[in-house]
C-alpha cells in the first residue's frame, strides 16, 4: 500500500496554510532575489507566500509546486503557478535568472535537486533560499518550540534546523560564495487563528486529534501566559527568516 509522501501533505490544509502562515518580509525577498533579475523560478511554491513577495519586486516568477491543491490557491491569488518539482522542474536549460526556495529545501532529494537548479541556471546565475520560522530565541517562543517538538511527527522534521546548508549546496561543485543572513519580523495573527496556524505545519497535522488538541491547548497556554505578544486580539509572534545565497559555478 503506497504511502503519500511528507512534503504532499500540506495540499489539505492549503486553505489554513494561506490564512495563518507569515508572509516573507521585502527586505528579505529583496536579498535573495538579483537586482537585474528578469526570471526567478520558486520551487516548492506552495500556496505562493514567498511568490508574492518576489514578484511585488516587479520580477517575473514562476511558481513549481507539485501538490495540485496548494498550486491551486496560488493560482487563484494570480500568480503564474505551474505543476512540476524541484528535481524536475518545467523551465529550460539557462533560462533562470534565480532559483529560490522558501521553507522547502528540506522536503527536496537535495542532489537531484541542485544538479536540476544548475541546469535551469543562467551562468553564474544565482541560488537562493530560506526558512520563514518562529524565533526560539525569544524565551516563550522557545518554550512553545519545545511542546511542539516534544510530539513524534514533529520531531522527524527538525533535521533541517542541525544541516550545514552552506556546506550542503557546495559539496557538489555545482555552487559558491555562499552568504548567509537572517531577517527579523513579526507575525501578526488573530487569536482565534492560533490552531489554524498550527495546523498549518506538517508534524501537528499528523498527530492524533486528542494529541493534537493536548499540544495545541499547551502552546495557547504558554503564549496567553506572556502579554508582550498580545495587542488586544492580536497574537504578535517573533519569527525569522534563516535566508542563503550562493552563485552557480
Amino acid at each position: 500500500m503506497s504511502t503519500t509522501p511528507r512534503r504532499l501533505t500540506f495540499g489539505a490544509q492549503a486553505d489554513v496554510y494561506e490564512r495563518a502562515r507569515p508572509d516573507w518580509p521585502e527586505e528579505a525577498a529583496r536579498w535573495l532575489v538579483p537586482e537585474d533579475a528578469e526570471l526567478v523560478v520558486e520551487v516548492g511554491a506552495g500556496t505562493g507566500k514567498l511568490t508574492r513577495a518576489v514578484a511585488a519586486l516587479g520580477v517575473r516568477v514562476v511558481a513549481v509546486e507539485p501538490d495540485p491543491r496548494m498550486l491551486a490557491v496560488l493560482r487563484e491569488r494570480g500568480l503564474e503557478g505551474v505543476e512540476g518539482s524541484a528535481e524536475a522542474i518545467p523551465v529550460g536549460a539557462g533560462e533562470a535568472d534565480a532559483v529560490v526556495a522558501g521553507s522547502s529545501l528540506h522536503w527536496f532529494e537535495l542532489d537531484e535537486a541542485l544538479a536540476e537548479f544548475g541546469r535551469v541556471l543562467k551562468p553564474a546565475g544565482r541560488f537562493a533560499f530560506g526558512w520563514n520560522h518562529r524565533d526560539a530565541r525569544h524565551p516563550t517562543i522557545g518554550s512553545m518550540s519545545e511542546v511542539i517538538y516534544a510530539s513524534a511527527p514533529s520531531q522527524k522534521t527538525l533535521g533541517w534546523q542541525r544541516k550545514d546548508w552552506s556546506a550542503a549546496v557546495t559539496e557538489e561543485g555545482l555552487f559558491r560564495d555562499v552568504e548567509h543572513r537572517l531577517f527579523e519580523h513579526v507575525l501578526e495573527l488573530p487569536r482565534s487563528s492560533l490552531d489554524d496556524h498550527l495546523l498549518s505545519y506538517s508534524g501537528l497535522a499528523l498527530l492524533p486529534d486528542e494529541e493534537r488538541r493536548r499540544v495545541f491547548d499547551d502552546v495557547a497556554a504558554i503564549l496567553d501566559g506572556d502579554p508582550s505578544l498580545r495587542d488586544g486580539d492580536q497574537l504578535r509572534l517573533p519569527f525569522v527568516v534563516e535566508a542563503y545565497r550562493a552563485v552557480r559555478t
